[in-house]
C-alpha cells in the first residue's frame, strides 16, 4: 500500500491522545478513538467517533496509534493472537507519553512487529500535548524506514519537525 492511509484509529484518549485524534480529524483522516481505561467517561468527540473495543478500532482502521500511559499492557493486548491477526498488513504508531518503559521492552515490540509483517514506528514528542499539529512541534521516530517512509506524511500531520533516528526502536527511550 503506497497510498497514505486514511482509516486511523488512537487508542488512549486522555489528553495527549485526543490531541493526537483532533488533528488528524481536522486534517482529513478518518478517525476513531477508544481509551480501555476510561472507557464510560469519554465525551463524544468532535471530529472523530468512540468504539468499544480493541478489535474493533482494529479492524476499522490502516493504522492504530497508541498512545497509553501504560504501553506494557497495551502492548500485551497487541500481541494477543486475535489482535495480531488484525493487524496483518497494517501500521502501528507506539507514541510513548510517559516515558515508562525501557528500551528494550521497545526493541522487543518493533521485532515482534516486524516477524508479523506490521509497519512499526515508535514516536516520542519534543513538545507539549498542546503542541502536536502546530509548525514548531517536534516528534522523534524510529523503526523501519520503509514503515517510516510509508508514515512520514501521516506523522508530519502531527509535528513539522520529524527526526527518524534509525530503525533501533529503543532510540527514543535512550538519553
Amino acid at each position: 500500500m503506497n497510498t497514505l492511509p486514511k482509516r486511523i484509529a488512537v487508542i488512549g484518549l486522555d489528553h495527549f491522545g485526543s490531541n493526537i485524534a483532533r488533528t488528524l480529524s481536522r486534517n482529513g483522516f478518518e478517525v476513531a478513538g477508544l481509551d480501555p481505561l476510561r472507557s464510560h467517561q469519554v465525551a463524544p468527540c468532535e471530529g472523530f467517533k468512540l468504539l468499544r473495543n480493541l478489535e474493533q478500532a482494529i479492524d476499522s482502521s490502516d493504522v492504530v496509534i497508541t498512545c497509553f500511559p501504560d504501553q506494557l499492557l497495551m502492548n500485551a493486548r497487541l500481541c494477543s493472537p486475535e489482535a495480531t491477526f488484525g493487524l496483518h498488513g497494517k501500521a502501528l504508531i507506539s507514541f510513548n507519553t510517559a516515558q515508562t518503559r525501557s528500551a528494550a521492552s521497545a526493541r522487543s515490540m518493533g521485532e515482534w512487529a516486524r516477524s508479523e509483517q506490521i509497519d512499526y514506528l515508535e514516536v516520542s514528542l519534543n513538545s507539549q500535548a498542546e503542541a502536536i499539529g502546530q509548525l514548531d512541534c517536534g516528534l522523534l521516530c524510529c523503526g523501519s524506514l520503509k514503515a517510516y517512509q510509508k508514515l512520514q506524511p501521516l506523522c508530519r500531520t502531527l509535528g513539522a519537525m520529524l527526526t527518524y533516528l534509525g530503525s533501533d526502536c529503543g532510540a527514543t527511550l535512550e538519553g
